[in-house]
């Protein structure tokens, strides 16, 4: 009797595991069927307000978790110029449907969506490595863009030489320091995933090495909005070893910090080495509260994106690096490239 109440308990477990794991799998693709239609739907709409109804022959998407950055909006903007020029329609995939899918869901809904071909910022999961290998072996050609996937088998890579990033931070802090000893902080992703980071922090210390300067690299958590400025406040107002140059690696890194410093009454005792040239940070360059700032053409990197696609699509072959150029914005150039800012929005 024993044995069959034990046999009934454990043919009850396994019927119930059963069920839950065929729940989480229909609950699964129910969320992908929405996707595929909500983002449907908002493709249908965005074909028609872009390209008024013109035919094209190719439509691409950008995924990335960073899509509703300043940043990765001229990324966009330079992508969707450039798929006009060659009859491709290009769109961002996630930021404009209702509900919020991880980088995962959205690169499935890709792939069951048939698209032409994907631009993608990988995230350093082997889930991501595989869906690329997923959507190549479907006919998808997929780019890397910013952050590389070298194990898997996308097409090409549009970004910078992050070695070569860390060495021109490297250069501007000791630029800054003009010989004397300095304590410098480097914002790093709090992600071990984010490997450039790493290598970028690796091309400034290469750089400064051997010139009196004592660095450190705080991991930022960048999950969380509130947290990261909570972070950087905190080291800007550490009070025993406050840095005397903060390198920001992120956009989103550079306000907070300039915020702080402001906030503070730290500006003149901590000098920013930032990233990227939004209004806000070039105006913060043009007064000297944020020394520098590193800066790529965002909109030449979508260009690059659709040009790698479409070069592919058409001759099956593409380069397997499309490298994109760094400028260092300063006090010394900064008129110069606010005049060409606002002479490129005028025409």
């Amino acid at each position: 009797m024993r044995k069959l109440i034990h046999k009934l308990r454990n043919s009850n477990k396994n019927t119930i595991i059963t069920i839950a794991l065929f729940t989480s799998f229909a609950v699964g693709i129910i969320i992908l069927v929405i996707g595929m239609t909500i983002y449907k739907y908002q493709f249908a709409k965005l074909g028609a307000e872009t390209f008024d109804n013109q035919e094209y022959q190719y439509h691409y998407v950008i995924i990335s978790k960073q899509l509703d950055e300043p940043f990765w909006e001229l990324i966009y903007h330079g992508a969707l110029e450039k798929g006009k020029e060659q009859g491709a329609l290009v769109e961002k995939l996630g930021s404009n449907l209702s509900v919020s899918y991880s980088l995962k869901e959205l690169m499935e809904i890709a792939i069951l969506s048939d698209i032409d071909g994907i631009i993608l910022e990988p995230d350093g999961e082997t889930t991501i490595t595989d869906l690329i290998n997923k959507a190549d072996r479907a006919g998808i050609p997929v780019i890397t863009v910013l952050k590389d996937d070298s194990l898997s088998r996308r097409k090409s890579f549009v970004g910078i030489n992050s070695y070569n990033l860390g060495q021109a931070y490297g250069e501007q802090i000791l630029a800054i320091a003009n010989g004397s000893k300095c304590n410098v902080v480097v914002l790093l992703n709090g992600d071990t995933r984010d490997t450039n980071t790493n290598i970028i922090y690796s091309g400034i210390r290469d750089t400064v090495s051997g010139h009196n300067i004592t660095m450190e690299a705080a991991k930022i958590n960048r999950n969380s909005a509130f947290g990261s400025e909570e972070e950087i406040r905190k080291i800007i107002m550490d009070s025993n070893k406050a840095p005397d140059i903060l390198v920001c690696l992120t956009a989103t890194d550079t306000l907070y910090a300039y915020q702080a410093v402001v906030d503070y009454n730290k500006v003149g005792q901590i000098d920013i080495v930032g990233y990227f040239d939004s209004e806000m940070i070039l105006r913060a360059v043009e007064k000297e509260i944020i020394y520098s700032t590193m800066t790529i053409d965002a909109k030449q990197v979508g260009a690059y994106c659709v040009d790698a696609l479409t070069e592919y699509r058409n001759t099956k072959r593409v380069s397997n690096y499309f490298p994109v150029d760094i400028s260092v914005i300063n006090k010394n150039n900064i008129a110069l490239y606010l005049e060409n800012v606002s002479n490129q929005s005028m025409e």
